[in-house]
């Protein structure tokens, strides 16, 4: 039966306690770290946690100070192993921080540790187990990240997204995972996967939280060298809350077909919108766009063995069967296709804004995040098909937990905005998630005699 995380406070929470001290920094800092060591040994969660908390003591009226953050073992943070998953790197610690990180610091958070990964964010898993039951994966690449804010030891925690790896695990876990536009959180300091494709996203217990940590790490960095390829010009602003908030909902998922379970929670959702005022519309996406899935790969493999392929010239023992197959595929991809694949997706990109704002007037796209619930077992960390387009396209992404599968694990709704819109998509995210009715989802399988296991 599920029971009460051991650490269970918002980020706003804390925020709100130590302003008025009513909780103090290294209180809120040793309550999280107690909380990591004690779901350890069956969580699986942390690759690193220091012997004793390292506290930022930071002015309290700061905007993260008190608030314990956990990091992917992709992002490099001083003081902490950045390790990747992998041997090949095992000791490796930087000696200065990523971006994202320093303006965490910088905002008064603290690194509580750092979070399990899949090798290099390819598919090659580490230990972390779903906190809603051990049996089943937390997906992947970002699986500390999602198991540490579902167990509830962690108000925030940073992962990165090639094709779905904030998303998927996010939905797998039963929390909010947000990946914003393209390139709108620096990259300095994160190891690259597929730099066309990579971003750094987040993981929280609500979308308000989400919101409001965005607006502390977004922005650029002048050493991200890879821009963005959609364009914040010449764009509508969408909905500012004023009008009927318009949704649309695809008449066919793009990427592999979901289950009935996940099926029927995004038409309760759709029902629970249009009951209270939306306006849910059924949509195709234009011809150009349903097949995004070749272009996305070959992306994908190519810079990933230019990133990778040395190594694997250097220790082929050091490095996964997966991900030797993808730096192998990449290498047979030619030029000419790379070249295309590129070209396409800055076409597309452009296409599928002017779609969802100029042709259809939406102000949020409303699709499934995974095919259902979070597979058994822990070698493999699910179908991200119908993550990668949107990643593909660089837009706004957030997933939203909204019901129970028939497995008793969490079920989500994603939610896709306007490039460089990441605010408005927020707002309404946060809009849908009061109908979701989440709480009262969760408040009852954690009293159900056959409910699942939380920390």
């Amino acid at each position: 039966m599920m029971t009460e995380p051991a650490y269970a406070l918002t980020l706003r929470d804390i925020r709100r306690a130590v302003e008025s001290g009513v909780l103090t920094i290294q209180q809120s800092i040793e309550s999280a770290d107690k909380a990591a060591r004690q779901a350890q040994p069956w969580l699986h969660a942390f690759s690193y946690l220091p012997d004793a908390p390292v506290v930022n003591q930071a002015d309290i009226g700061l905007p993260l100070a008190g608030v314990p953050i956990a990091i992917k073992d992709l992002i490099d943070t001083a003081g902490m192993p950045t390790e990747y998953n992998s041997p090949a790197y095992a000791g490796r610690s930087p000696k200065t921080d990523a971006v994202l990180v320093a303006r965490l610091r910088q905002a008064g958070g603290t690194i509580v540790g750092k979070t399990v990964t899949t090798e290099f964010a390819w598919r090659h898993p580490g230990p972390t187990v779903n906190p809603w039951n051990e049996k089943h994966t937390p997906g992947g690449s970002s699986s500390g990240s999602a198991a540490a804010v579902s167990a509830g030891i962690v108000p925030l925690a940073f992962g990165t997204q090639t094709f779905g790896s904030v998303i998927r695990p996010a939905a797998y876990c039963g929390v909010v995972g947000f990946k914003p536009t393209y390139g709108s959180i620096a990259r300095t300091g994160v190891l690259p996967l597929a730099p066309s494709l990579d971003h750094i996203g987040m993981f929280t217990a609500n979308v308000a939280d989400a919101a409001y940590a965005f607006l502390i790490v977004s922005g650029f960095d002048d050493q991200d060298f890879h821009s963005s390829h959609v364009s914040g010009k010449n764009k509508s602003q969408g909905n500012d809350g004023s009008a009927v908030i318009r949704i649309g909902m695809l008449r066919r998922q793009v990427g592999t077909a979901v289950e009935p379970a996940q099926d029927s929670a995004l038409a309760w959702l759709a029902a629970q919108l249009k009951a209270d005022g939306a306006e849910v519309v059924v949509v195709d996406l234009p011809a150009e766009l349903e097949d995004m899935g070749a272009l996305v790969s070959a992306i994908l493999a190519v810079e990933a063995s230019v990133v990778h392929g040395a190594l694997l010239d250097r220790s082929p023992g050091l490095i996964s069967s997966v991900m030797t197959s993808l730096i192998i595929e990449g290498r047979g991809v030619s030029g000419v296709d790379y070249a295309r694949a590129r070209a396409a997706q800055v076409r597309l990109a452009h296409r599928f804004d002017h779609w969802l704002q100029q042709e259809m007037r939406l102000d949020a796209l409303l699709v499934a995040p995974a095919t259902g619930e979070a597979p058994v077992g822990l070698d493999y960390t699910g179908d991200a098909s119908l993550c990668a387009p949107w990643t593909f396209l660089g837009v706004p992404a957030i997933t939203l937990p909204i019901a129970l599968g028939p497995a008793g694990l969490p079920l989500g709704a994603q939610l896709i905005g306007a490039a460089q819109h990441d605010e408005r998509l927020l707002a309404v995210a946060e809009w849908v998630e009061a109908r979701a009715r989440w709480q009262a989802v969760k408040l009852q399988a954690k009293t159900s005699p056959d409910g699942p296991r939380n920390a």
